[in-house]
């Protein structure tokens, strides 16, 4: 014969099964928020910041030394040359298909 369970056990064992969902489900996540490494995250902040330093004070040294109309000509087409180096040199490291990309580190975790 099989025990009758009363409303209050049946309600005890509902609520650890959905805490002991939401602890695996909060796991989880925590495990696909740690996807990259650390210093990797650290790399892409300090890249960004140097290219923003250099983007910022190379083009404003070239405006600042050279004479007239051709400063703002210079210094437009530096910046342009350093944007274009930046991104692709970004695109490289950690675009869809970079040497550290989101998908190579989900692919690990599967």
């Amino acid at each position: 014969m099989k025990p009758k369970i009363n409303r209050l056990t049946s309600h005890v064992e509902r609520t650890e099964n959905f805490i002991n969902y939401l602890l695996r489900r909060k796991r989880e996540n925590i495990q696909k928020s740690l996807i990259r490494p650390l210093y990797q995250e650290a790399l892409k902040s300090l890249f960004l910041v140097v290219v923003l330093l250099v983007d910022t004070l190379i083009p404003l040294e070239i405006f600042q030394s050279l004479p007239t109309i051709i400063n703002i000509i210079f210094a437009l087409l530096i910046l342009i040359l350093f944007l274009y180096v930046e991104i692709r040199l970004y695109n490289h490291l950690w675009g869809k298909k970079g040497r550290w990309s989101l998908e190579k580190y989900e692919k690990t975790l599967e």
